[in-house]
C-alpha cells in the first residue's frame, strides 16, 4: 500500500510536471503557427484593403484608337492604365462605353465617378479635375491635298503662327478640344469650324476638302487615317502644333473626387515604378510616329 501510494505520488507529480510543461509548449507552438511567413506579412502589409464600390462608374467613348475603343485589346491604352492604376488601391470600376459629350456631361453632372482622356483646357478646368499626365503627346496639323493651306510649327509662337489658319475651316469632333489660340480664333470669326459626330467623320471631311485641316495627337491621327483608307488625300505638317498631356478627369462636386484622385496618381506613379507602365505602352499597338 506504502509502495503504492508512494509511486502513485511519483507518477501523480510526474503528470503534474509534464501538464506543465505541455502548458509551457503549447502557447508557444499556438503563437509559431499564428506568425505569418516572411512572404505572408509582406503581403498583407502591402496589399491594399478593396474599396467599396461607389455605385458609380467610369466612361469613356469610342473611336480613340489606340486610347480608348470598346473593340481594342483591354479597351485600348488609357482604359488599360486607368484600370490599373486604380486596382493598385484596391478600387475596381466598370467602364462604359457611350458618345463623348454625355460621358463627359455625366461626369460634371455626378453621374458617372471619371471620364478619360481628356486635354486641359481652361473651361474644363472650370468643371473638373485633372489627374496627373496618364500619357504626353504631340499636336500636329493633318491637311487636304485639296487646300492651300499651309502650317509651319516653328512659328507657331510668333505672331504669324498662325496666319495659315486665318481664313480657313477647322474640323473638331464632339468631344475634342481645339488648341486655346485656335478657339481664339474661332470666337473672332477667324476661323469656321465643323464638327462631326466622331473622329472618323473628320479625317473624311479633311480628305475631302470640307475641312482645310484636323488638329489632333499623332497616334490617334495614325489609327483613324490608316482606318479611312484616305491616307494619300492628307498631309501632315513637317513640326509638330504642340505637345500636350491626356488626363483623367472627375467633377468637381462629386463626393470624394481629389481622395478618388489621389489614389489614381499613387496607382499611376506605382506602375511606372514596377516598369508595368512601359510594358503596357509597348504591349498596345501604337503606331510610331510620322
Amino acid at each position: 500500500m506504502g509502495v503504492r501510494l508512494a509511486g502513485g505520488k511519483v507518477a501523480e507529480r510526474a503528470g503534474a510536471a509534464v501538464r506543465a510543461l505541455m502548458l509551457a509548449v503549447v502557447p508557444a507552438v499556438v503563437l509559431l503557427l499564428a506568425v505569418p511567413t516572411a512572404g505572408q506579412a509582406l503581403e498583407s502589409a502591402t496589399e491594399p484593403a478593396p474599396a467599396p464600390y461607389t455605385g458609380l462608374d467610369l466612361v469613356t467613348g469610342g473611336d480613340y484608337a489606340p486610347y480608348t475603343g470598346e473593340e481594342l485589346p483591354g479597351g485600348g491604352l488609357v482604359t488599360d492604365l486607368v484600370r490599373r492604376a486604380f486596382a493598385v488601391s484596391g478600387r475596381h470600376y466598370d467602364v462604359r462605353f457611350m458618345p463623348w459629350k454625355r460621358g463627359y456631361d455625366g461626369v460634371v453632372a455626378g453621374r458617372f465617378l471619371a471620364t478619360f482622356p481628356y486635354v486641359r483646357t481652361p473651361e474644363r478646368e472650370q468643371e473638373v479635375l485633372f489627374s496627373d499626365p496618364v500619357i504626353e503627346v504631340r499636336q500636329f496639323v493633318y491637311m487636304s491635298n485639296r487646300t492651300a493651306m499651309a502650317f509651319d510649327g516653328r512659328l507657331v509662337s510668333g505672331p504669324r503662327g498662325l496666319e495659315g489658319f486665318r481664313g480657313r475651316t477647322v474640323c473638331q469632333a464632339v468631344g475634342y478640344a481645339l488648341p486655346p489660340e485656335l478657339e481664339a480664333l474661332v470666337g473672332q470669326g477667324q476661323l469656321a469650324r465643323q464638327t462631326p459626330s466622331d473622329l472618323g467623320a473628320c479625317v473624311r471631311m479633311v480628305a475631302t476638302g470640307r475641312a482645310d485641316a484636323l488638329v489632333i495627337d499623332e497616334y490617334s491621327a495614325a489609327a483613324a487615317i490608316a482606318r479611312s483608307g484616305l491616307a494619300d488625300d492628307i498631309r501632315v505638317s513637317d513640326h509638330p502644333y504642340a505637345v500636350v498631356t491626356l488626363h483623367l478627369v472627375i467633377g468637381r462636386a462629386t463626393p470624394g473626387a481629389e481622395t478618388t484622385l489621389a489614389a489614381f496618381n499613387d496607382g499611376l506613379k506605382a506602375l511606372k515604378a514596377q516598369g508595368v507602365y512601359r510594358e503596357l505602352l509597348s504591349g498596345h499597338t501604337v503606331p510610331p510616329p510620322p
